[in-house]
């Protein structure tokens, strides 16, 4: 608590020298305090989904072949790579799955960098070559997949249980394209 009252004195007279009212530096104080408590609590959700999806989901790509480590997962097959990357929302509560199919070969990036198969992920695929879970084409916007209102580890589950659900429905046309 000191340590805390030490750091709001400190950053009031930082603002003081600004020569705003203490009003205005109240308000600012507050709304970093509530905005510092607000990222912390979705950072939270984010490490629990991230725990839960390991604990679920990768299991369940191990079954299927797939290799590497969260977020990102290859499966080789004899002359392509299937690749998975799970990407989440930079503002919290819901994530999505990208997928990817390259050559299983040395990949030549759009940009001209060579990536090796084990270091392959989604995103080194040119965008038109990739696409999300439950999306028919690149430029549709698939499933984001929400656990925004998740409070109890069930909630988390149901969630990497969807995924898995929604892999199971794409798999077919995914592995055809």
């Amino acid at each position: 608590m000191a340590a805390s009252t030490t750091k709001t004195r400190e950053s009031m007279k930082s603002f003081n020298k600004t020569g705003l009212s203490v009003r205005s530096i109240l308000f600012f104080y507050i709304f970093e305090l509530n905005h510092s408590k607000e990222n912390l609590m979705l950072s939270q959700q984010r490490k629990n989904m991230i725990v839960i999806l390991k604990r679920v989901v990768v299991p369940y790509l191990r079954s299927h072949q797939f290799k590497g480590s969260f977020p990102h997962f290859r499966r080789v097959q004899s002359d392509q790579m299937d690749l998975v990357t799970f990407q989440f929302n930079r503002h919290g509560g819901s994530f999505t799955v990208v997928l990817a199919q390259a050559p299983a070969t040395v990949f030549l990036t759009p940009w001209g960098e060579q990536i090796s198969p084990q270091k392959m992920t989604a995103y080194d695929v040119d965008v038109d070559a990739r696409r999300r879970l439950g999306s028919h084409s690149p430029y549709e916007d698939g499933i984001w997949f929400s656990y925004e209102s998740a409070q109890l580890e069930q909630d988390y589950i149901r969630v990497a249980h969807q995924v898995i659900d929604s892999f199971e429905q794409d798999y077919s046309r995914w592995a055809q394209n």
